[in-house]
């Protein structure tokens, strides 16, 4: 009797666990459906593949705009540049000259325009040559040679100013240059007023305006 009831629980025992093992295996089943470890399903992957391409538009687009405005900012500053330094040549070479003439008569005679403006403006350099500026098309050029009757050649002429750069209006207004009033002594020194308007293009659709003015007083003493 006591090997039947031993043998009998060994039994149960055995049995009980087996229930368990198939009740462990029953919810880990079920625990594994309800949480598959499989990855991103198709439509998880065209949505996020589609941001993706979204946001990588919108920064190549950004990036491609910063890159142009760049460019035209450069070109913009060069043409910038040519300009100052051409009117930094003429106020430099105005500066050191003298005999301005800005008037009718012969260009080679200094004469005097307070109120009319001139469109060309000729002088003695201080190297002893003659120079002459004037406006041609668009562009402000420059004439030099030791005759003053050659200063009007065409061969002479150079431009002195970038093809970005369209020159409206070139004026001189002289104040002093002429001595032959007052009993040949005006007691002024001599001024040359440069007024220059006009617009830069550069790369850019939108040209850009610009309004310069710049009054140059000889350096030599002659008062």
């Amino acid at each position: 009797m006591i090997q039947d009831s031993r043998f009998k629980n060994e039994v149960v025992t055995k049995g009980g666990m087996a229930i368990r093992f198939r009740r462990l295996f029953r919810v880990s089943c079920i625990l594994n459906r309800e949480s598959p470890r499989s990855g991103f399903t198709l439509v998880e992957m065209v949505v996020a593949f589609a941001l993706f391409s979204v946001i990588m538009v919108i920064a190549v687009g950004s990036l491609i705009s910063l890159i142009e405005a760049n460019r035209k900012a450069q070109t913009l500053k060069t043409v910038v540049n040519n300009l100052h330094f051409a009117l930094e040549n003429m106020s430099r070479n105005i500066r050191t000259g003298s005999r301005y003439h800005c008037g009718a008569g012969s260009i080679v005679l200094p004469s005097d325009c307070p109120s009319t403006p001139g469109e060309r403006l000729v002088f003695q350099a201080r190297d002893g040559e003659y120079l002459l500026y004037e406006l041609f098309e668009g562009a402000i050029l420059r004439s030099k040679s030791a005759d003053g009757s050659e200063l009007l050649d065409p061969a002479n002429f150079v431009p002195i100013t970038a093809p970005e750069i369209v020159v409206d209006t070139l004026h001189f207004y002289v104040e002093g240059a002429d001595n032959s009033t007052e009993s040949g002594n005006n007691k002024r020194q001599p001024r040359v007023l440069m007024v220059v308007k006009g617009s830069m293009q550069g790369r850019s659709k939108v040209p850009t305006r610009f309004d310069v003015q710049t009054l140059v007083s000889q350096r030599v003493l002659d008062i």
